[in-house]
This record gives C-alpha cells, structure tokens and sequence, in this order.
C-alpha cells in the first residue's frame, strides 16, 4: 500500500513538474508574441531616425561651410552604418536582403556624392565670380543627392512594410503554437485528477478549478483570435502565476487588435478613396476615346471630361498629402521661413473659399488685432491650414450659417480661430480628430460629408514645425473653434 501510494506520489509529481514546465512554456510563448523579429524592425526605425539628421547635417555643411556641422554628420553617418550593419547580419529572408541591397547601394552613391561635393567644396574654396559649370555640376549632384535620399526613404518604407508583414505572419504562428501548448497543459492538468485519485482528490480540484477553468478560457479566446474575432479583454480570478499569463495574453491581444484594426482602416480608407473618381476617369477617358474617333463630342462627353478633370485633381491632392505627411513624419519637409503678416494670409484664404460660401450663403467675418507682429512662418504652409480649417469650417456649416475667423495677441504671438455655427464635433472624437485617417462622419441635410482623415493631421504637424500648438472645441449641434498659436 505504502508503495502503491509512494508510486501515485512519484507520478503526480512528475505530472505536476511536467504541467509547470508547459505553463512556463506557456507563457514564454505569450510574452515572445510582444518581441518576435523586433530586432530588424527597431533597427529599421533607428535607421530611418538616424537619417534625417545625417542628411540634413550635410546639407546645412555644403551651405555654411561649418566644420561642427561635418563633424556631426560624420558622428551621424558612424551611428547609421553601425545600425546598417547590425540589420545586414541578422536578416534571413531574400525579401529582406534585396531591399537592404539597394538601400546600401543607393547609400554609398549618395556618399560618393557627398565626399565629391565636400572635396569640390575644399578645393574651390574662397574663389569668386560668375558661376563656373563646376557650379552647374554642383546643382546636378545636389539633385542627384536628392533622388538618392527620396530613394532610401522609399527602400525603408517598403523595408518597414515587409518587416511589419513578417511579424504579423510569424505572429499569428505563434499564436497556433499557443493553442496547442495550452491543449497540452490542460491534458496535464486532467491526467494530474486522475492519477492522484483520492490522496490528492483537495488538490485536484484546486489545480482544476485555479488553473483548468483559466486556461480554458484562454484556449477559447486563441480560438477566436485564430478566426479574427478580438473582443474584449480576459478577466480571470486565477494565481498570482495565472494573472501573470492573463496580462501577457491580453497585451499580445491588444496589439494584435490595433495591427488588424490599423491594416482595415487604412486599406478601407484607399479603396473608397480611389475607386470612384478612378471610375469616373475611366469611364470619360472611354468617351474621349469614342469622341475622337467621331469626330464629336456631346454635351453629356463635356460633362464627363469636366468630372473627369476634377476626380483626377482629387487624386492629385490625395496623393499629395499621403507624400507631405510622410515627408513630415520622417523629418524630411522643407519649410522657407519668412517674417509675414498673417493678417494677409488670412484674408488671401479667405477670398479663395468665399465662392464656396457665397453659394451656401455662409457669412465670413474676420476680426483682428491691432498691432499684430510679424511672424516668422512658412508663407505657403500657413496658407494650406488656413484653407483646410475654414474650408471645413464651410463645409460643415449649414445654409445660412456664419464661420468667423479672430486674430489675437497672444503671449509675444498670436492666436488664430476659426468659429463655426456648423454640426460641432462628439467630446470624444476631440481627442483623436488631428490623428491621421481619423475623421468625423457628419450628417449635414441628408447627405454625408467625409473627408480623408489627411488634412488635419496636415494641419498639426505644420503648425507644431512652426513651435506652435492646435486644439479644438466643440459641442454638438451648436459649432466648433479649432484654434492654434504661433510665436513670434
């Protein structure tokens, strides 16, 4: 008996050791669901942050000729090969190598340039004159440099875009492997009540219900995160062991849910942005088509060609602020700062958006300071806010609405709002409105207005270039302010 109960003992053991060692398993599966292939995309973002500054160093040396700027650059071009080089040795996939192969080539072509610029730079120092064709090749190699920057730029995005791709993928294995240890413990944790029998009858039914019932539930939530279906968050009365696996299991669940959440919007968002006005260009470009054949063209092929004019521009614009905000969040944009007069600005956008309210019989008022100072913007930048916030302030007002727009000092600055009687904007959309593919769905006399989510993003990362701020207030059915302060 005594060995009958010794062997149970012994058996129970080994199954106890055996269901820690897969809980262990268990949740080190969970927790490398965070980091998994981490490395390549960390050093992609440290390499697509080190690169700015390098080229920007540069290019400020081959203007002033200040050797503290060449000896950042260098200090930034010793960082970037660094991470170049780290990335080049743990990366495995052709994919992988072909993009890092051509952001290296293209790299040392825009070093090669850059030394000849610098040795051209040396050599020529201090001679004057009319401008030699040494000159001329300078501007050549300037724009040459240029490409090759634009190039690297695009070689990360697609070396970022194919990483995030990879982790998604082998994300989702890793989640089939969490099921299938957790299958594996909940066995262990079976077989454990019923070879222990009576003498462990107490703690049978403890693992079984501290530890069974748990990881039930989290087999049934993989199942679903298998099939797409995130929901909401695990909230189990478990171990100090078991809450441990729970907060690792919901945080790999909420960073599955923003990636899944993040691809949906942004390929929703192109396909009905681009689907119709591609239409529409499709369907006139087969008219113009027929139209030259015959020799005519109809009121109804007029039409058409005149839509067909105003989708293609609605592309260009697209296409043109997805560009300026991925030039802004890399760092990349230009600004041609100018001490001005916002005061004219502001009457400049407001003369081009007043067809527009004329036809909804919306009035524009502006009210300004006297003894504004000059402010030291980007002349065409602060025109695109302006145009973007009294547009939509237009936009979004009903007929015979009034949109105002204040220009006040303001702390050795001055302070901009635009006021609107429109439809105002939910409390809780405020937070997130200047996000990018962020948008407010308005219902404005039976039809839906919606815009794509760039340009107030647009607005934010221009005014914050400028040292300033933006926020906006708003409450439904009675307008919104949207406001933002410049320095002097």
């Amino acid at each position: 008996m005594v060995i009958a109960l010794l062997a149970i003992f012994i058996l129970s053991m080994a199954v106890s050791v055996y269901t820690l060692y897969q809980l262990h398993k268990l949740e080190d599966i969970t927790k490398s669901i965070l980091v998994i292939d981490n490395q390549v995309i960390d050093l992609e973002k440290k390499l697509w942050d080190t690169l700015p500054a390098m080229i920007s160093a540069g290019e400020k040396y081959l203007i002033t000729e200040d050797e503290e700027l060449k000896n950042t650059f260098d200090e930034d071009k010793e960082v970037f090969d660094k991470h170049l080089a780290e990335i080049n040795s743990i990366v495995d996939t052709e994919e992988a190598v072909v993009f890092l192969t051509a952001i290296t080539d293209n790299y040392k072509k825009y070093q090669r340039r850059f030394n000849e610029e610098v040795d051209a730079l040396r050599s020529s120092s201090g001679v004057s004159g009319e401008e030699t064709a040494e000159e001329q090749k300078k501007d050549k190699r300037e724009n040459t440099r240029e490409i090759l920057v634009d190039t690297i730029m695009l070689n990360l995005k697609e070396l970022r875009i194919y990483s995030q791709t990879q982790f998604l993928s082998k994300t989702f294995n890793k989640v089939g492997e969490l099921n299938v240890t957790e299958g594996r413990v909940i066995k262990a944790a079976i077989g454990i009540t019923i070879t222990s029998l009576i003498l462990i009858l107490i703690i049978s039914i403890l693992i079984t219900i501290n530890i069974t019932k748990p990881l039930a539930a989290m087999k049934k939530k993989t199942s679903e995160i298998a099939r797409g279906d995130f929901g909401d968050h695990l909230e189990l009365s478990s171990p100090p062991e078991i809450q441990e696996l729970e907060q690792a299991f919901n945080a790999m669940s909420t960073r599955l849910k923003e990636l899944d959440t993040m691809k949906t919007d942004f390929f929703s968002l192109m396909s009905h942005e681009l689907r119709t006005p591609l239409a529409s260009i499709k369907e006139a470009t087969n008219l113009l088509v027929e139209s030259l054949r015959n020799g005519e063209i109809t009121e109804r092929q007029k039409k058409l060609f005149s839509i067909m004019k105003e989708e293609n521009n609605r592309l260009i614009k697209l296409v043109n602020s997805l560009l300026d905000l991925s030039k802004m969040e890399a760092g990349m944009m230009v600004y041609a700062f100018n001490r001005s007069d916002v005061f004219s600005l502001i009457k400049r956008a407001v003369r081009e958006i007043e067809p527009l309210a004329e036809a909804k019989n919306i009035t524009i008022t502006i009210d300004a300071d006297q003894g504004l100072p000059f402010i030291r913007v980007d002349n065409e930048r602060i025109l695109q806010v302006l145009r973007n916030l009294i547009g939509n302030a237009v936009k979004f007002t009903p007929k015979d609405g009034h949109v105002k727009v204040l220009l006040k000092n303001f702390e050795q600055g001055i302070k901009v709002s635009v006021a609107d009687t429109g439809v105002g904007i939910a409390k809780e959309s405020l937070m997130t409105i200047f996000d990018k593919f962020q948008q407010e769905d308005v219902l404005t006399h039976f039809h839906k207005i919606k815009g794509t989510g760039l340009g107030l993003s647009l607005v934010k990362h221009i005014i914050k270039a400028h040292g300033g701020r933006i926020w906006a207030e708003s409450t439904l059915g009675q307008g919104s302010t949207f406001t933002f302060v410049l320095p002097a």
